[in-house]
């Protein structure tokens, strides 16, 4: 551990444990004063949150509506070693500091599960939230009741559930900078004595919160709309259905993405040129190019993001005797259609078209024993099979500037490219079976013994192909057929075109398309997996009286390999099939941690401390061009200490919050591309030329080594029959870097964010009118970042694109229930 966290966590000890004595001696004597008990399911059974022996934060649906919290990314504001963003062509999610990268072939590092089903795929993460009972987040991995892909972590999400009374709300609320407005609203009750019902919908829309110069309009303009009705029907006495279907949309014109960074060409023919002013002094670009600093002000010729979304799942719960049956059968689609101007600018470069659908099925068998005994268990079964096509289209439009470009280096060879698309196409068919089991054994009153493992067999096949082809998608002229070569030489696309051309009569044909499948491997290229996987894990817990409890365990966890969508050529490895490939993610996690209710059932307070080593670590890392190459590249290591509390300081006042310390290492990380500018250290392939740059010892893009967060959250009566709220957060990072490449110009430096809630309702809570501030110190925070394409492979220019957060935001909220 770094000595600086480690000061930084002894002064916080230092601090809880002062709270903790001040505490107990003030409230000795009014043990009255006690915190309402949070509910959850982290262990597949309902226990109190103090009563789960793992690091785990949990967010009620009343804060989320209260916050106005609008999907699982506003929830790190409230969660330390919980990160996620979004990036040009994918989300990132991180927990401790480990995640996937992009790749839409990647499962994902933070499993993410709703009533129990499991939401694979990285876009789900954009889905906006509807009438959520509560969001958990478990830290660290859960591979035995939660599955193999929850490596790093689970974010488990309960929706609420129908109601014995007849209830409802609608609320909405009106932001006035941005022009955003949200409209949501819910019924729920009886329909007999034995069936009940719950309807809720959600719809949203914003302006935008940055201007595109170039097609001078607000971005990114969002629109989302989700419909979900539940029912709940008593079979028999001992057996309950619940059937549940939701549908949804949310869509989004513009991105959140500006240029910074820029420096001139420090050689070649734009030498002393920034990209900028190769774009519109060279090549006539729009004047918007020039704006080449952080100002909530971008140029772009247009993106979109339209998602859509189908869930159903019919769950069974059966009491046999004191037993627990538990039956979920799951149906879930997902498909986006997206456009992205991809070199980030408001100049006609390129562009960059990616389709996805994903259907999915999943049928999971659980056993639950009574609590109580000497000893419990939990058993299960589960199946999921899935299938998963992917499609893009690199698109070079008659009016680019890299046609004139190209052709200022090579006569003739920008006409090449002209109107044409290297046009991807990639499946994976995927079939999982699993059994999984979790035994207590309670040796004493006072000492549990926890045992479990889960076994797991994962099949896939997957194939992968690109074509060189025309604007429309139908074949090239004759007199573009060596535009392939132009791809392969210039953007290091291979394609199947190289394939005829290489066993042309031309030799002007046939002798660069025979290089270039050397040096960039040939399609179309196809491989199958067939792995089974144990992972255990064993936890010993102490309840130290009736209200606390330490534990410590051992885990082991792993997220499964899978095919690449993503690459344009084979990298560095030998062939295409090798690279096609990449495999299991594993790690092994110790924790050791404490639970402690305090001053009468007026605090808690909880501590877990982490050592998790990662082995063949998948990676996705831009290939500096137009492409991204995965594999499994690097080990690591993490450490840290995780804090939270929450604490009734009067009759009015809850305090909570959280503090996280992380020190992350990798241990093996020497295949890390460059930025560009950097020198590389790395000869990879052993031709005498280093490539890569080797990245041991350093930490992973997006890791704080502090994170934390406090909320007051003041309630108090007025007059007869009002309540005055205030809520205030604050919420600290340290710094990190934005970029997985490290760029010292795409560091996040660290900065404090300020939110505030101001109310006033009835104190029977059927009604309330709030004003909500967030970010009050207007912190534009960079959450991800990279190099511009083609700005230094192809000008030479060093230049950055950055995806920067929203700023201050005041809107007016008001909810009636009824």
């Amino acid at each position: 551990m770094k000595p600086r966290i480690l000061r930084r966590f002894s002064a916080f000890v230092v601090s809880a444990t002062l709270i903790s004595l001040s505490a107990s001696q003030v409230y000795a004597q009014e043990s009255a004063r006690a915190l309402e008990e949070i509910v959850v399911t982290a262990a597949y059974r309902e226990q109190g949150l103090q009563d789960v022996p793992l690091s785990i934060s949990a967010v009620t649906g009343e804060t989320i509506s209260r916050a106005a919290i609008q999907k699982a990314e506003d929830i790190q504001f409230l969660v330390p070693n919980f990160t996620l963003t979004e990036t040009g062509i994918g989300t990132n999610a991180f927990i401790r500091g480990a995640g996937s990268g992009i790749n839409q072939a990647f499962e994902q590092s933070v499993g993410t599960y709703v009533d129990g089903v499991h939401f694979g795929r990285a876009q789900q993460w954009r889905s906006p939230f509807l009438d959520v009972e509560r969001v958990e987040v478990l830290r660290g991995p859960q591979s035995i009741l939660f599955g193999k892909n929850s490596v790093a972590g689970a974010l488990n999400i309960t929706t609420a559930r129908p109601t014995d009374q007849f209830e409802g709300s609608i609320g909405a609320s009106w932001e006035f900078e941005d022009d955003e407005s949200i409209i949501e609203g819910m019924i729920s009750g009886p329909i007999s004595d034995r069936v009940r019902y719950r309807v809720a919908a959600r719809q949203r829309q914003l302006e935008g919160y940055m201007v595109n110069a170039t097609l001078d309009v607000d971005e990114p303009n969002r629109e989302d709309w989700t419909v979900r009705g539940t029912l709940e029907f008593d079979v028999t006495d001992n057996l309950v259905a619940t059937l549940k279907a939701e549908v949804g949309e949310f869509d989004v014109d513009g991105r959140h993405i500006e240029i910074v960074n820029e420096l001139p060409a420090a050689g070649g023919p734009f030498q002393g040129l920034q990209y900028n002013q190769i774009l519109s002094g060279v090549f006539g670009a729009d004047p918007s190019v020039n704006n080449v600093v952080q100002d909530d002000i971008r140029s772009s010729n247009g993106d979109f993001s339209y998602n859509d979304s189908e869930n159903f799942a019919l769950t069974l719960d059966w009491a046999l005797g004191d037993y627990d049956f538990k039956s979920i059968t799951a149906l879930s689609t997902f498909e986006y259609n997206e456009f992205c101007d991809c070199d980030f600018t408001g100049a006609d470069v390129f562009g960059a078209a990616l389709q996805e659908t994903y259907d999915q099925f999943s049928q999971e068998f659980r056993l639950s024993s009574p609590i109580g005994e000497r000893f419990d268990y939990i058993a299960g079964l589960y199946y999921q099979t899935s299938e998963h096509d992917y499609a893009d289209q690199i698109t070079v439009s008659p009016t680019s500037v890299l046609i004139p470009a190209i052709n200022a280096q090579s006569p003739g060879s920008g006409d090449l490219v002209a109107n044409t698309q290297a046009s991807r196409l990639a499946t994976v068919d995927n079939d999982v079976i699993s059994a999984f089991a979790q035994f207590s054994w309670h040796l004493t009153e006072s000492f549990t013994l926890q045992v479990g493992a889960r076994v797991t067999n994962d099949q896939r096949d997957g194939d992968r192909t690109l074509e060189i082809v025309s604007g429309d998608f139908s074949p090239l002229p004759p007199v573009q057929t060596a535009a392939p070569l132009v791809y392969g030489s210039l953007f290091g696309i291979t394609s199947t075109n190289l394939n005829a051309l290489s066993q042309s009569t031309i030799p002007q044909l046939s002798v660069p398309a025979t290089a270039l499948l050397g040096a960039l491997g040939a399609l179309p290229v196809d491989g199958s997996r067939d792995k089974t996987t144990t992972s255990p894990e064993i936890k010993l817990i102490w309840n130290v009286g009736s209200d606390n409890l330490l534990y410590f365990s051992a885990a082991e966890g792993f997220k499964s390999g899978s095919f690449d969508f993503r690459a344009n050529n084979r990298n560095f490895y030998p062939d295409m099939a090798t690279s096609f490939e990449f495999d299991d993610e594993e790690a092994t996690n110790f924790e050791l941690g404490g639970k402690f209710l305090l001053a009468g059932g007026a605090m808690e307070l909880n501590f877990a401390g982490f050592f998790t080593e990662y082995n063949d670590l998948q990676i996705s890392i831009f290939d500096g061009v137009l492409g991204f190459n995965v594999g499994n590249a690097a080990s690591a290591e993490i450490k840290g200490l995780e804090v939270d509390m929450r604490w009734a300081a009067t009759d009015t006042l809850t305090i909570s919050g959280g503090l996280a310390l992380t020190d992350f290492e990798f241990t093996d990380f020497e295949n890390g591309q460059c930025y560009f500018g950097a020198t590389p250290d790395v000869d990879i392939d052993g031709d005498g030329t280093p490539e890569l740059c080797d990245y041991t010892g350093n930490s992973n893009q997006m890791v704080s080594d502090v994170q934390g967060n406090v909320s007051f959250d003041f309630r108090v009566p007025v007059g007869r029959n009002l309540e005055f709220g205030a809520i205030f957060d604050v919420f600290y990072t340290s710094e990190y870097d934005a970029s997985a490449t490290y760029d010292p110009g795409l560091v996040q430096d660290a900065y404090t964010m300020l939110n505030a809630r101001l109310s006033i309702g009835s104190q029977s809570g059927r009604w309330d009118i709030a004003a909500l501030a967030k970010n009050l110190t207007d912190e534009r925070v960079l959450s991800f970042g990279g190099d511009t394409p083609l700005a230094g492979s192809t000008f030479g220019a060093k230049s950055n694109y950055a995806f920067y957060g929203r700023g201050q935001t005041i809107s007016l909220q008001g909810t009636v229930r009824f």
